[in-house]
C-alpha cells in the first residue's frame, strides 16, 4: 500500500458516507421507525472499512509517507464525525421518533444511545458554540497526534563507555544482542525490549539510573507544552458542553458515572493496598541494607532490581529461569491452541493477505467451518513503530456485511538465527492480555447496528476480558502444553510454575499503589481547571502523597505517559476492570478449560458488544451483581 492508494480509498468511503447522510436527511415523513433508524445506522457503514486503519497505520507502517498520510486521514474522518455529531437536522429527525414504535429492546437502545450521544456532542447549542466545538475537536485530534508521536519518535540511546561490563547481571542473549562498538562501548535504547531487562537486572545502579532518566524524559520538553494544550482544550470543550470539567464529561457514560465515584474507588483501593505496600517497601529497604548499610531509601530506578533480587534469594525464583521455556513461536502457538480449544474455533494462517511489513502475520478464525474473523500480528520492535502493546480495531462485524478484523501490535523479542526470541513470563502474560482484547473484538460479530459492534461496551469494562485472560498464563496445565525448553524440549516443571506464582504475588502492594498513583494523576489533571496546574509539580505532589519512593530529580514521567491522551482522566479503568475480572474468573477457577463455562462467557459477554450495559452482562454471567471480595482475596495472597 502506498500513501496515494490509501488516501484515495479512505476519501472515497468518506464521500459515500456523506451521500448516505444526505439520503437520511431526505427520508420522507412517512418513513417508519425501522427505516429511519436503519438509515441513520447505515450512514457510517462505509467508514467501517476505513475509519480504523489510519490510526493503525500511523502507529506501525514502515513508510513515513504512509504514516503522515494516515495522520491527515484520521483528522478528516474525525472532522466528518464531528460534523455528523453536530448535525441539527439529523438529530431532529431521530428525536422525532417515538421509542414506543421500536420493534424490540435493541432498537430502543440504538435510538436512546444515538440521542444521548447527540446531546453529549453539543448539538443543542447555538451556532457560534457549535462552531467552536467543531474547531476544538479538530484541534484535539492534532494535539493528541502530536503528543503520541513525540513519545514514539523520542527513542533515546545511552552509550555506556564501560562496554560489556555495563551489562553485568543481564542474560546471555541480551549481552549477545548488544555487542561492543569499535571503541568498546555498548548502546542501550529506551525501547521496551532494551529498557525493561536493563532496569530489572543490570547490576550497576548508577547505569540503571542513567537509563531511567532518559526513559522518563522521552518527549521532554516538547510534550510539556503539548500536554498543557491538551488539558486546556479538553477543559474548554467540556465547559462548552455544559460540564464542570473534562473528567465529568468523560465519566458520564462509563460504568462509574462520575469523577467523585472514581476518586472514591481510587481511595478505596489505595487504602486496601497501603499496609502491604509499606511492608514490602520496608522489606526491600532492609534487603538493600545488607549490601549498602547506609541506604535510606529505595529509588524508582532500583525498585524492579531489588524486587528481582529479593525474589531470587528469599523465594528461590529468578524470572530469567523461565525464559528458556518461552520461545516466541511456541508462545504464539500456545496462545492460539489454548484459545482454539477453549472456544471451539480454528485458527488458520493466511499467507497471501496484504501486510504492511514483512514480519506481520495474518490469521483467520473459522467457527463450524465458517470464516468469522481475521486478525494481524505485528509483534516485534522496529524503528518508527508504536512502542508498547495494544489491540487496534480494523473493522467491526456487521451482519451480512463484514467479518470483524483487528491487529495486535506488540514489541516482543524477534526470533532470528541462533536466537528463538526468549520471552519473560511478564511478556507471555501481556500476550494473553492483548489476545483477550482481540477475542473480545472478534467474537462480537454479526450485529444489526454498527454502534453495538466490536468492543462497544463501556470504557471501564474494556479491560475485563483481557485481564481475565491473563489467568491462563499462570496455570501449569495450560503452560505445559506449549512452554518447552528451547534446547531440551522439556515441558516447564510444575514446581517452577508454583514458585513463579508465589514470586508474582510479592510486590503486589507496591504495584497496586503505583497504579493508583497513575490513576489519581490521570483523574486529577482533568477534574479541575488546568490553568491552575504545573504538571511537573502536580505530579511530584501526588507521588509524595501516595508512594514511598523518593522522586528522581530531573525526570518528567508525565510527558511520556501516553494514557494521558488516550485514556485522559480514566486510567482508573485498569483497576476497576481488574476488580470485575477477578470476580468473573471465579467461574473458571476450578477448571480453566471448562468448555461449557467458556461457551457461556463467549455468548453472554464477549459476543454482546454494546447491546446491553456492562453491569447486565456481568450479572448474566455470574448470576449476581459483581463484588469486591475476589479482588480483596487476591490482594491478600
Amino acid at each position: 500500500m502506498n500513501s496515494q492508494d490509501f488516501e484515495r480509498d479512505v476519501r472515497a468511503k468518506l464521500a459515500e458516507t456523506r451521500t448516505r447522510l444526505d439520503q437520511f436527511l431526505q427520508l420522507p415523513d412517512s418513513a417508519s421507525f425501522a427505516e429511519v433508524l436503519g438509515a441513520f445506522d447505515a450512514i457510517e457503514r462505509p467508514l467501517n472499512n476505513v475509519a480504523f486503519p489510519p490510526g493503525l497505520m500511523s502507529s506501525v507502517h514502515p513508510d513515513e509517507g504512509v504514516r503522515d498520510a494516515a495522520d491527515v486521514l484520521e483528522q478528516e474522518i474525525s472532522q466528518f464525525s464531528t460534523e455528523l455529531s453536530l448535525s441539527r437536522p439529523a438529530y431532529e429527525r431521530l428525536a422525532a421518533l417515538d421509542p414506543q414504535d421500536a420493534a424490540d429492546d435493541e432498537e430502543r437502545r440504538a435510538l436512546e444511545h444515538a440521542l444521548r450521544d447527540y446531546r453529549r456532542s453539543g448539538v443543542d447549542k447555538d451556532e457560534k458554540t457549535r462552531a467552536r466545538i467543531t474547531a476544538l475537536r479538530e484541534e484535539l485530534v492534532r494535539i493528541g497526534q502530536d503528543f503520541d508521536k513525540n513519545i514514539v519518535k523520542d527513542t533515546r540511546k545511552v552509550v555506556f563507555a564501560e562496554g560489556s561490563a555495563a551489562l553485568a547481571g543481564l542474560p546471555d542473549d541480551y549481552v549477545a544482542a548488544h555487542p561492543p562498538a569499535a571503541d568498546g562501548s555498548v548502546t542501550i535504547t529506551t525501547d521496551g525490549p532494551d529498557f525493561l531487562p536493563f532496569i530489572t537486572f543490570a547490576e550497576r545502579g548508577d547505569l540503571r539510573k542513567q537509563l531511567f532518566l532518559e526513559y522518563t524524559n522521552r518527549a521532554w520538553p516538547v510534550n510539556d507544552k503539548v500536554l498543557s494544550q491538551l488539558l486546556a482544550a479538553r477543559h474548554e470543550l467540556a465547559q462548552l458542553l455544559g460540564y464542570d470539567n473534562w473528567a465529568a464529561y468523560v465519566t458520564e457514560d462509563k460504568m462509574v458515572r462520575t469523577p467523585g465515584a472514581v476518586q472514591e474507588f481510587i481511595e478505596k483501593v489505595a487504602a486496601l493496598a497501603k499496609a502491604r505496600m509499606q511492608e514490602e517497601y520496608d522489606d526491600l529497604l532492609a534487603f538493600k541494607r545488607r549490601t549498602d548499610p547506609d541506604a535510606d531509601a529505595i529509588f524508582e530506578w532500583e525498585r524492579a532490581y531489588w524486587v528481582e533480587r529479593l525474589k531470587a534469594e528469599t523465594l528461590s525464583f529468578d524470572s530469567q529461569s523461565v525464559r528458556p521455556y518461552f520461545a516466541y513461536e511456541n508462545v504464539l502457538q500456545g496462545v492460539l491452541s489454548t484459545s482454539a480449544q477453549l472456544y471451539g474455533v480454528t485458527f488458520r494462517e493466511n499467507l497471501k493477505a496484504d501486510r504492511w511489513h514483512e514480519s506481520v502475520r495474518c490469521f483467520e478464525i473459522e467457527d463450524g467451518g465458517k470464516l468469522v474473523a481475521r486478525f494481524f500480528l505485528d509483534m516485534h520492535p522496529r524503528e518508527g513503530k508504536y512502542k508498547h502493546a495494544a489491540q487496534f480495531d480494523i473493522r467491526r462485524g456487521v451482519k451480512g456485511e463484514t467479518v470483524p478484523e483487528a491487529a495486535l501490535v506488540c514489541n516482543f523479542p524477534a526470533p532470528k538465527e541462533g536466537d528463538p526470541g526468549l520471552m519473560l513470563h511478564d511478556q507471555v502474560t501481556t500476550f494473553f492480555h492483548e489476545f483477550g482484547h482481540l477475542l473480545h473484538h472478534l467474537f462480537s460479530t454479526e450485529h444489526r447496528f454498527l454502534r453495538f459492534a466490536g468492543i462497544a461496551t463501556e470504557w471501564d469494562f474494556v479491560e475485563v476480558p483481557s485481564q481475565m485472560y491473563e489467568e491462563w498464563a499462570w496455570d501449569h496445565g495450560v503452560l505445559a502444553q506449549f512452554a518447552r525448553h528451547y534446547k531440551t524440549g522439556e515441558s516447564i516443571p510444575s514446581e517452577l510454575v508454583q514458585r513463579m506464582r508465589k514470586a508474582e504475588s510479592y510486590g503486589r502492594g507496591l504495584n497496586v499503589s503505583v497504579q493508583m498513583f497513575y490513576a489519581l494523576l490521570s483523574l486529577s489533571l482533568y477534574d479541575r481547571d488546568p490553568a491552575t496546574i504545573d504538571t511537573t509539580q502536580f505530579m511530584l505532589d501526588l507521588k509524595a502523597k501516595m508512594l514511598p519512593f523518593p522522586h528522581t530529580p530531573g525526570s518528567h514521567f508525565q510527558v511520556s505517559f501516553g494514557h494521558l491522551h488516550g485514556y485522559s482522566s480514566n486510567y482508573y479503568t485498569y483497576m476497576w476492570s481488574l476488580v470485575i475480572a477477578k470476580d468473573m474468573f471465579s467461574q473458571f477457577k476450578r477448571d480453566l478449560m471448562h468448555l461449557p463455562t467458556a461457551e457461556a462467557y463467549r455468548a453472554k459477554v464477549l459476543s454482546q458488544g454494546g447491546r446491553r450495559d456492562a453491569s447486565e452482562l456481568v450479572k448474566d454471567f455470574l448470576g449476581r451483581e459483581y463484588a469486591f471480595a475476589a479482588y480483596e482475596d487476591w490482594l491478600k495472597e
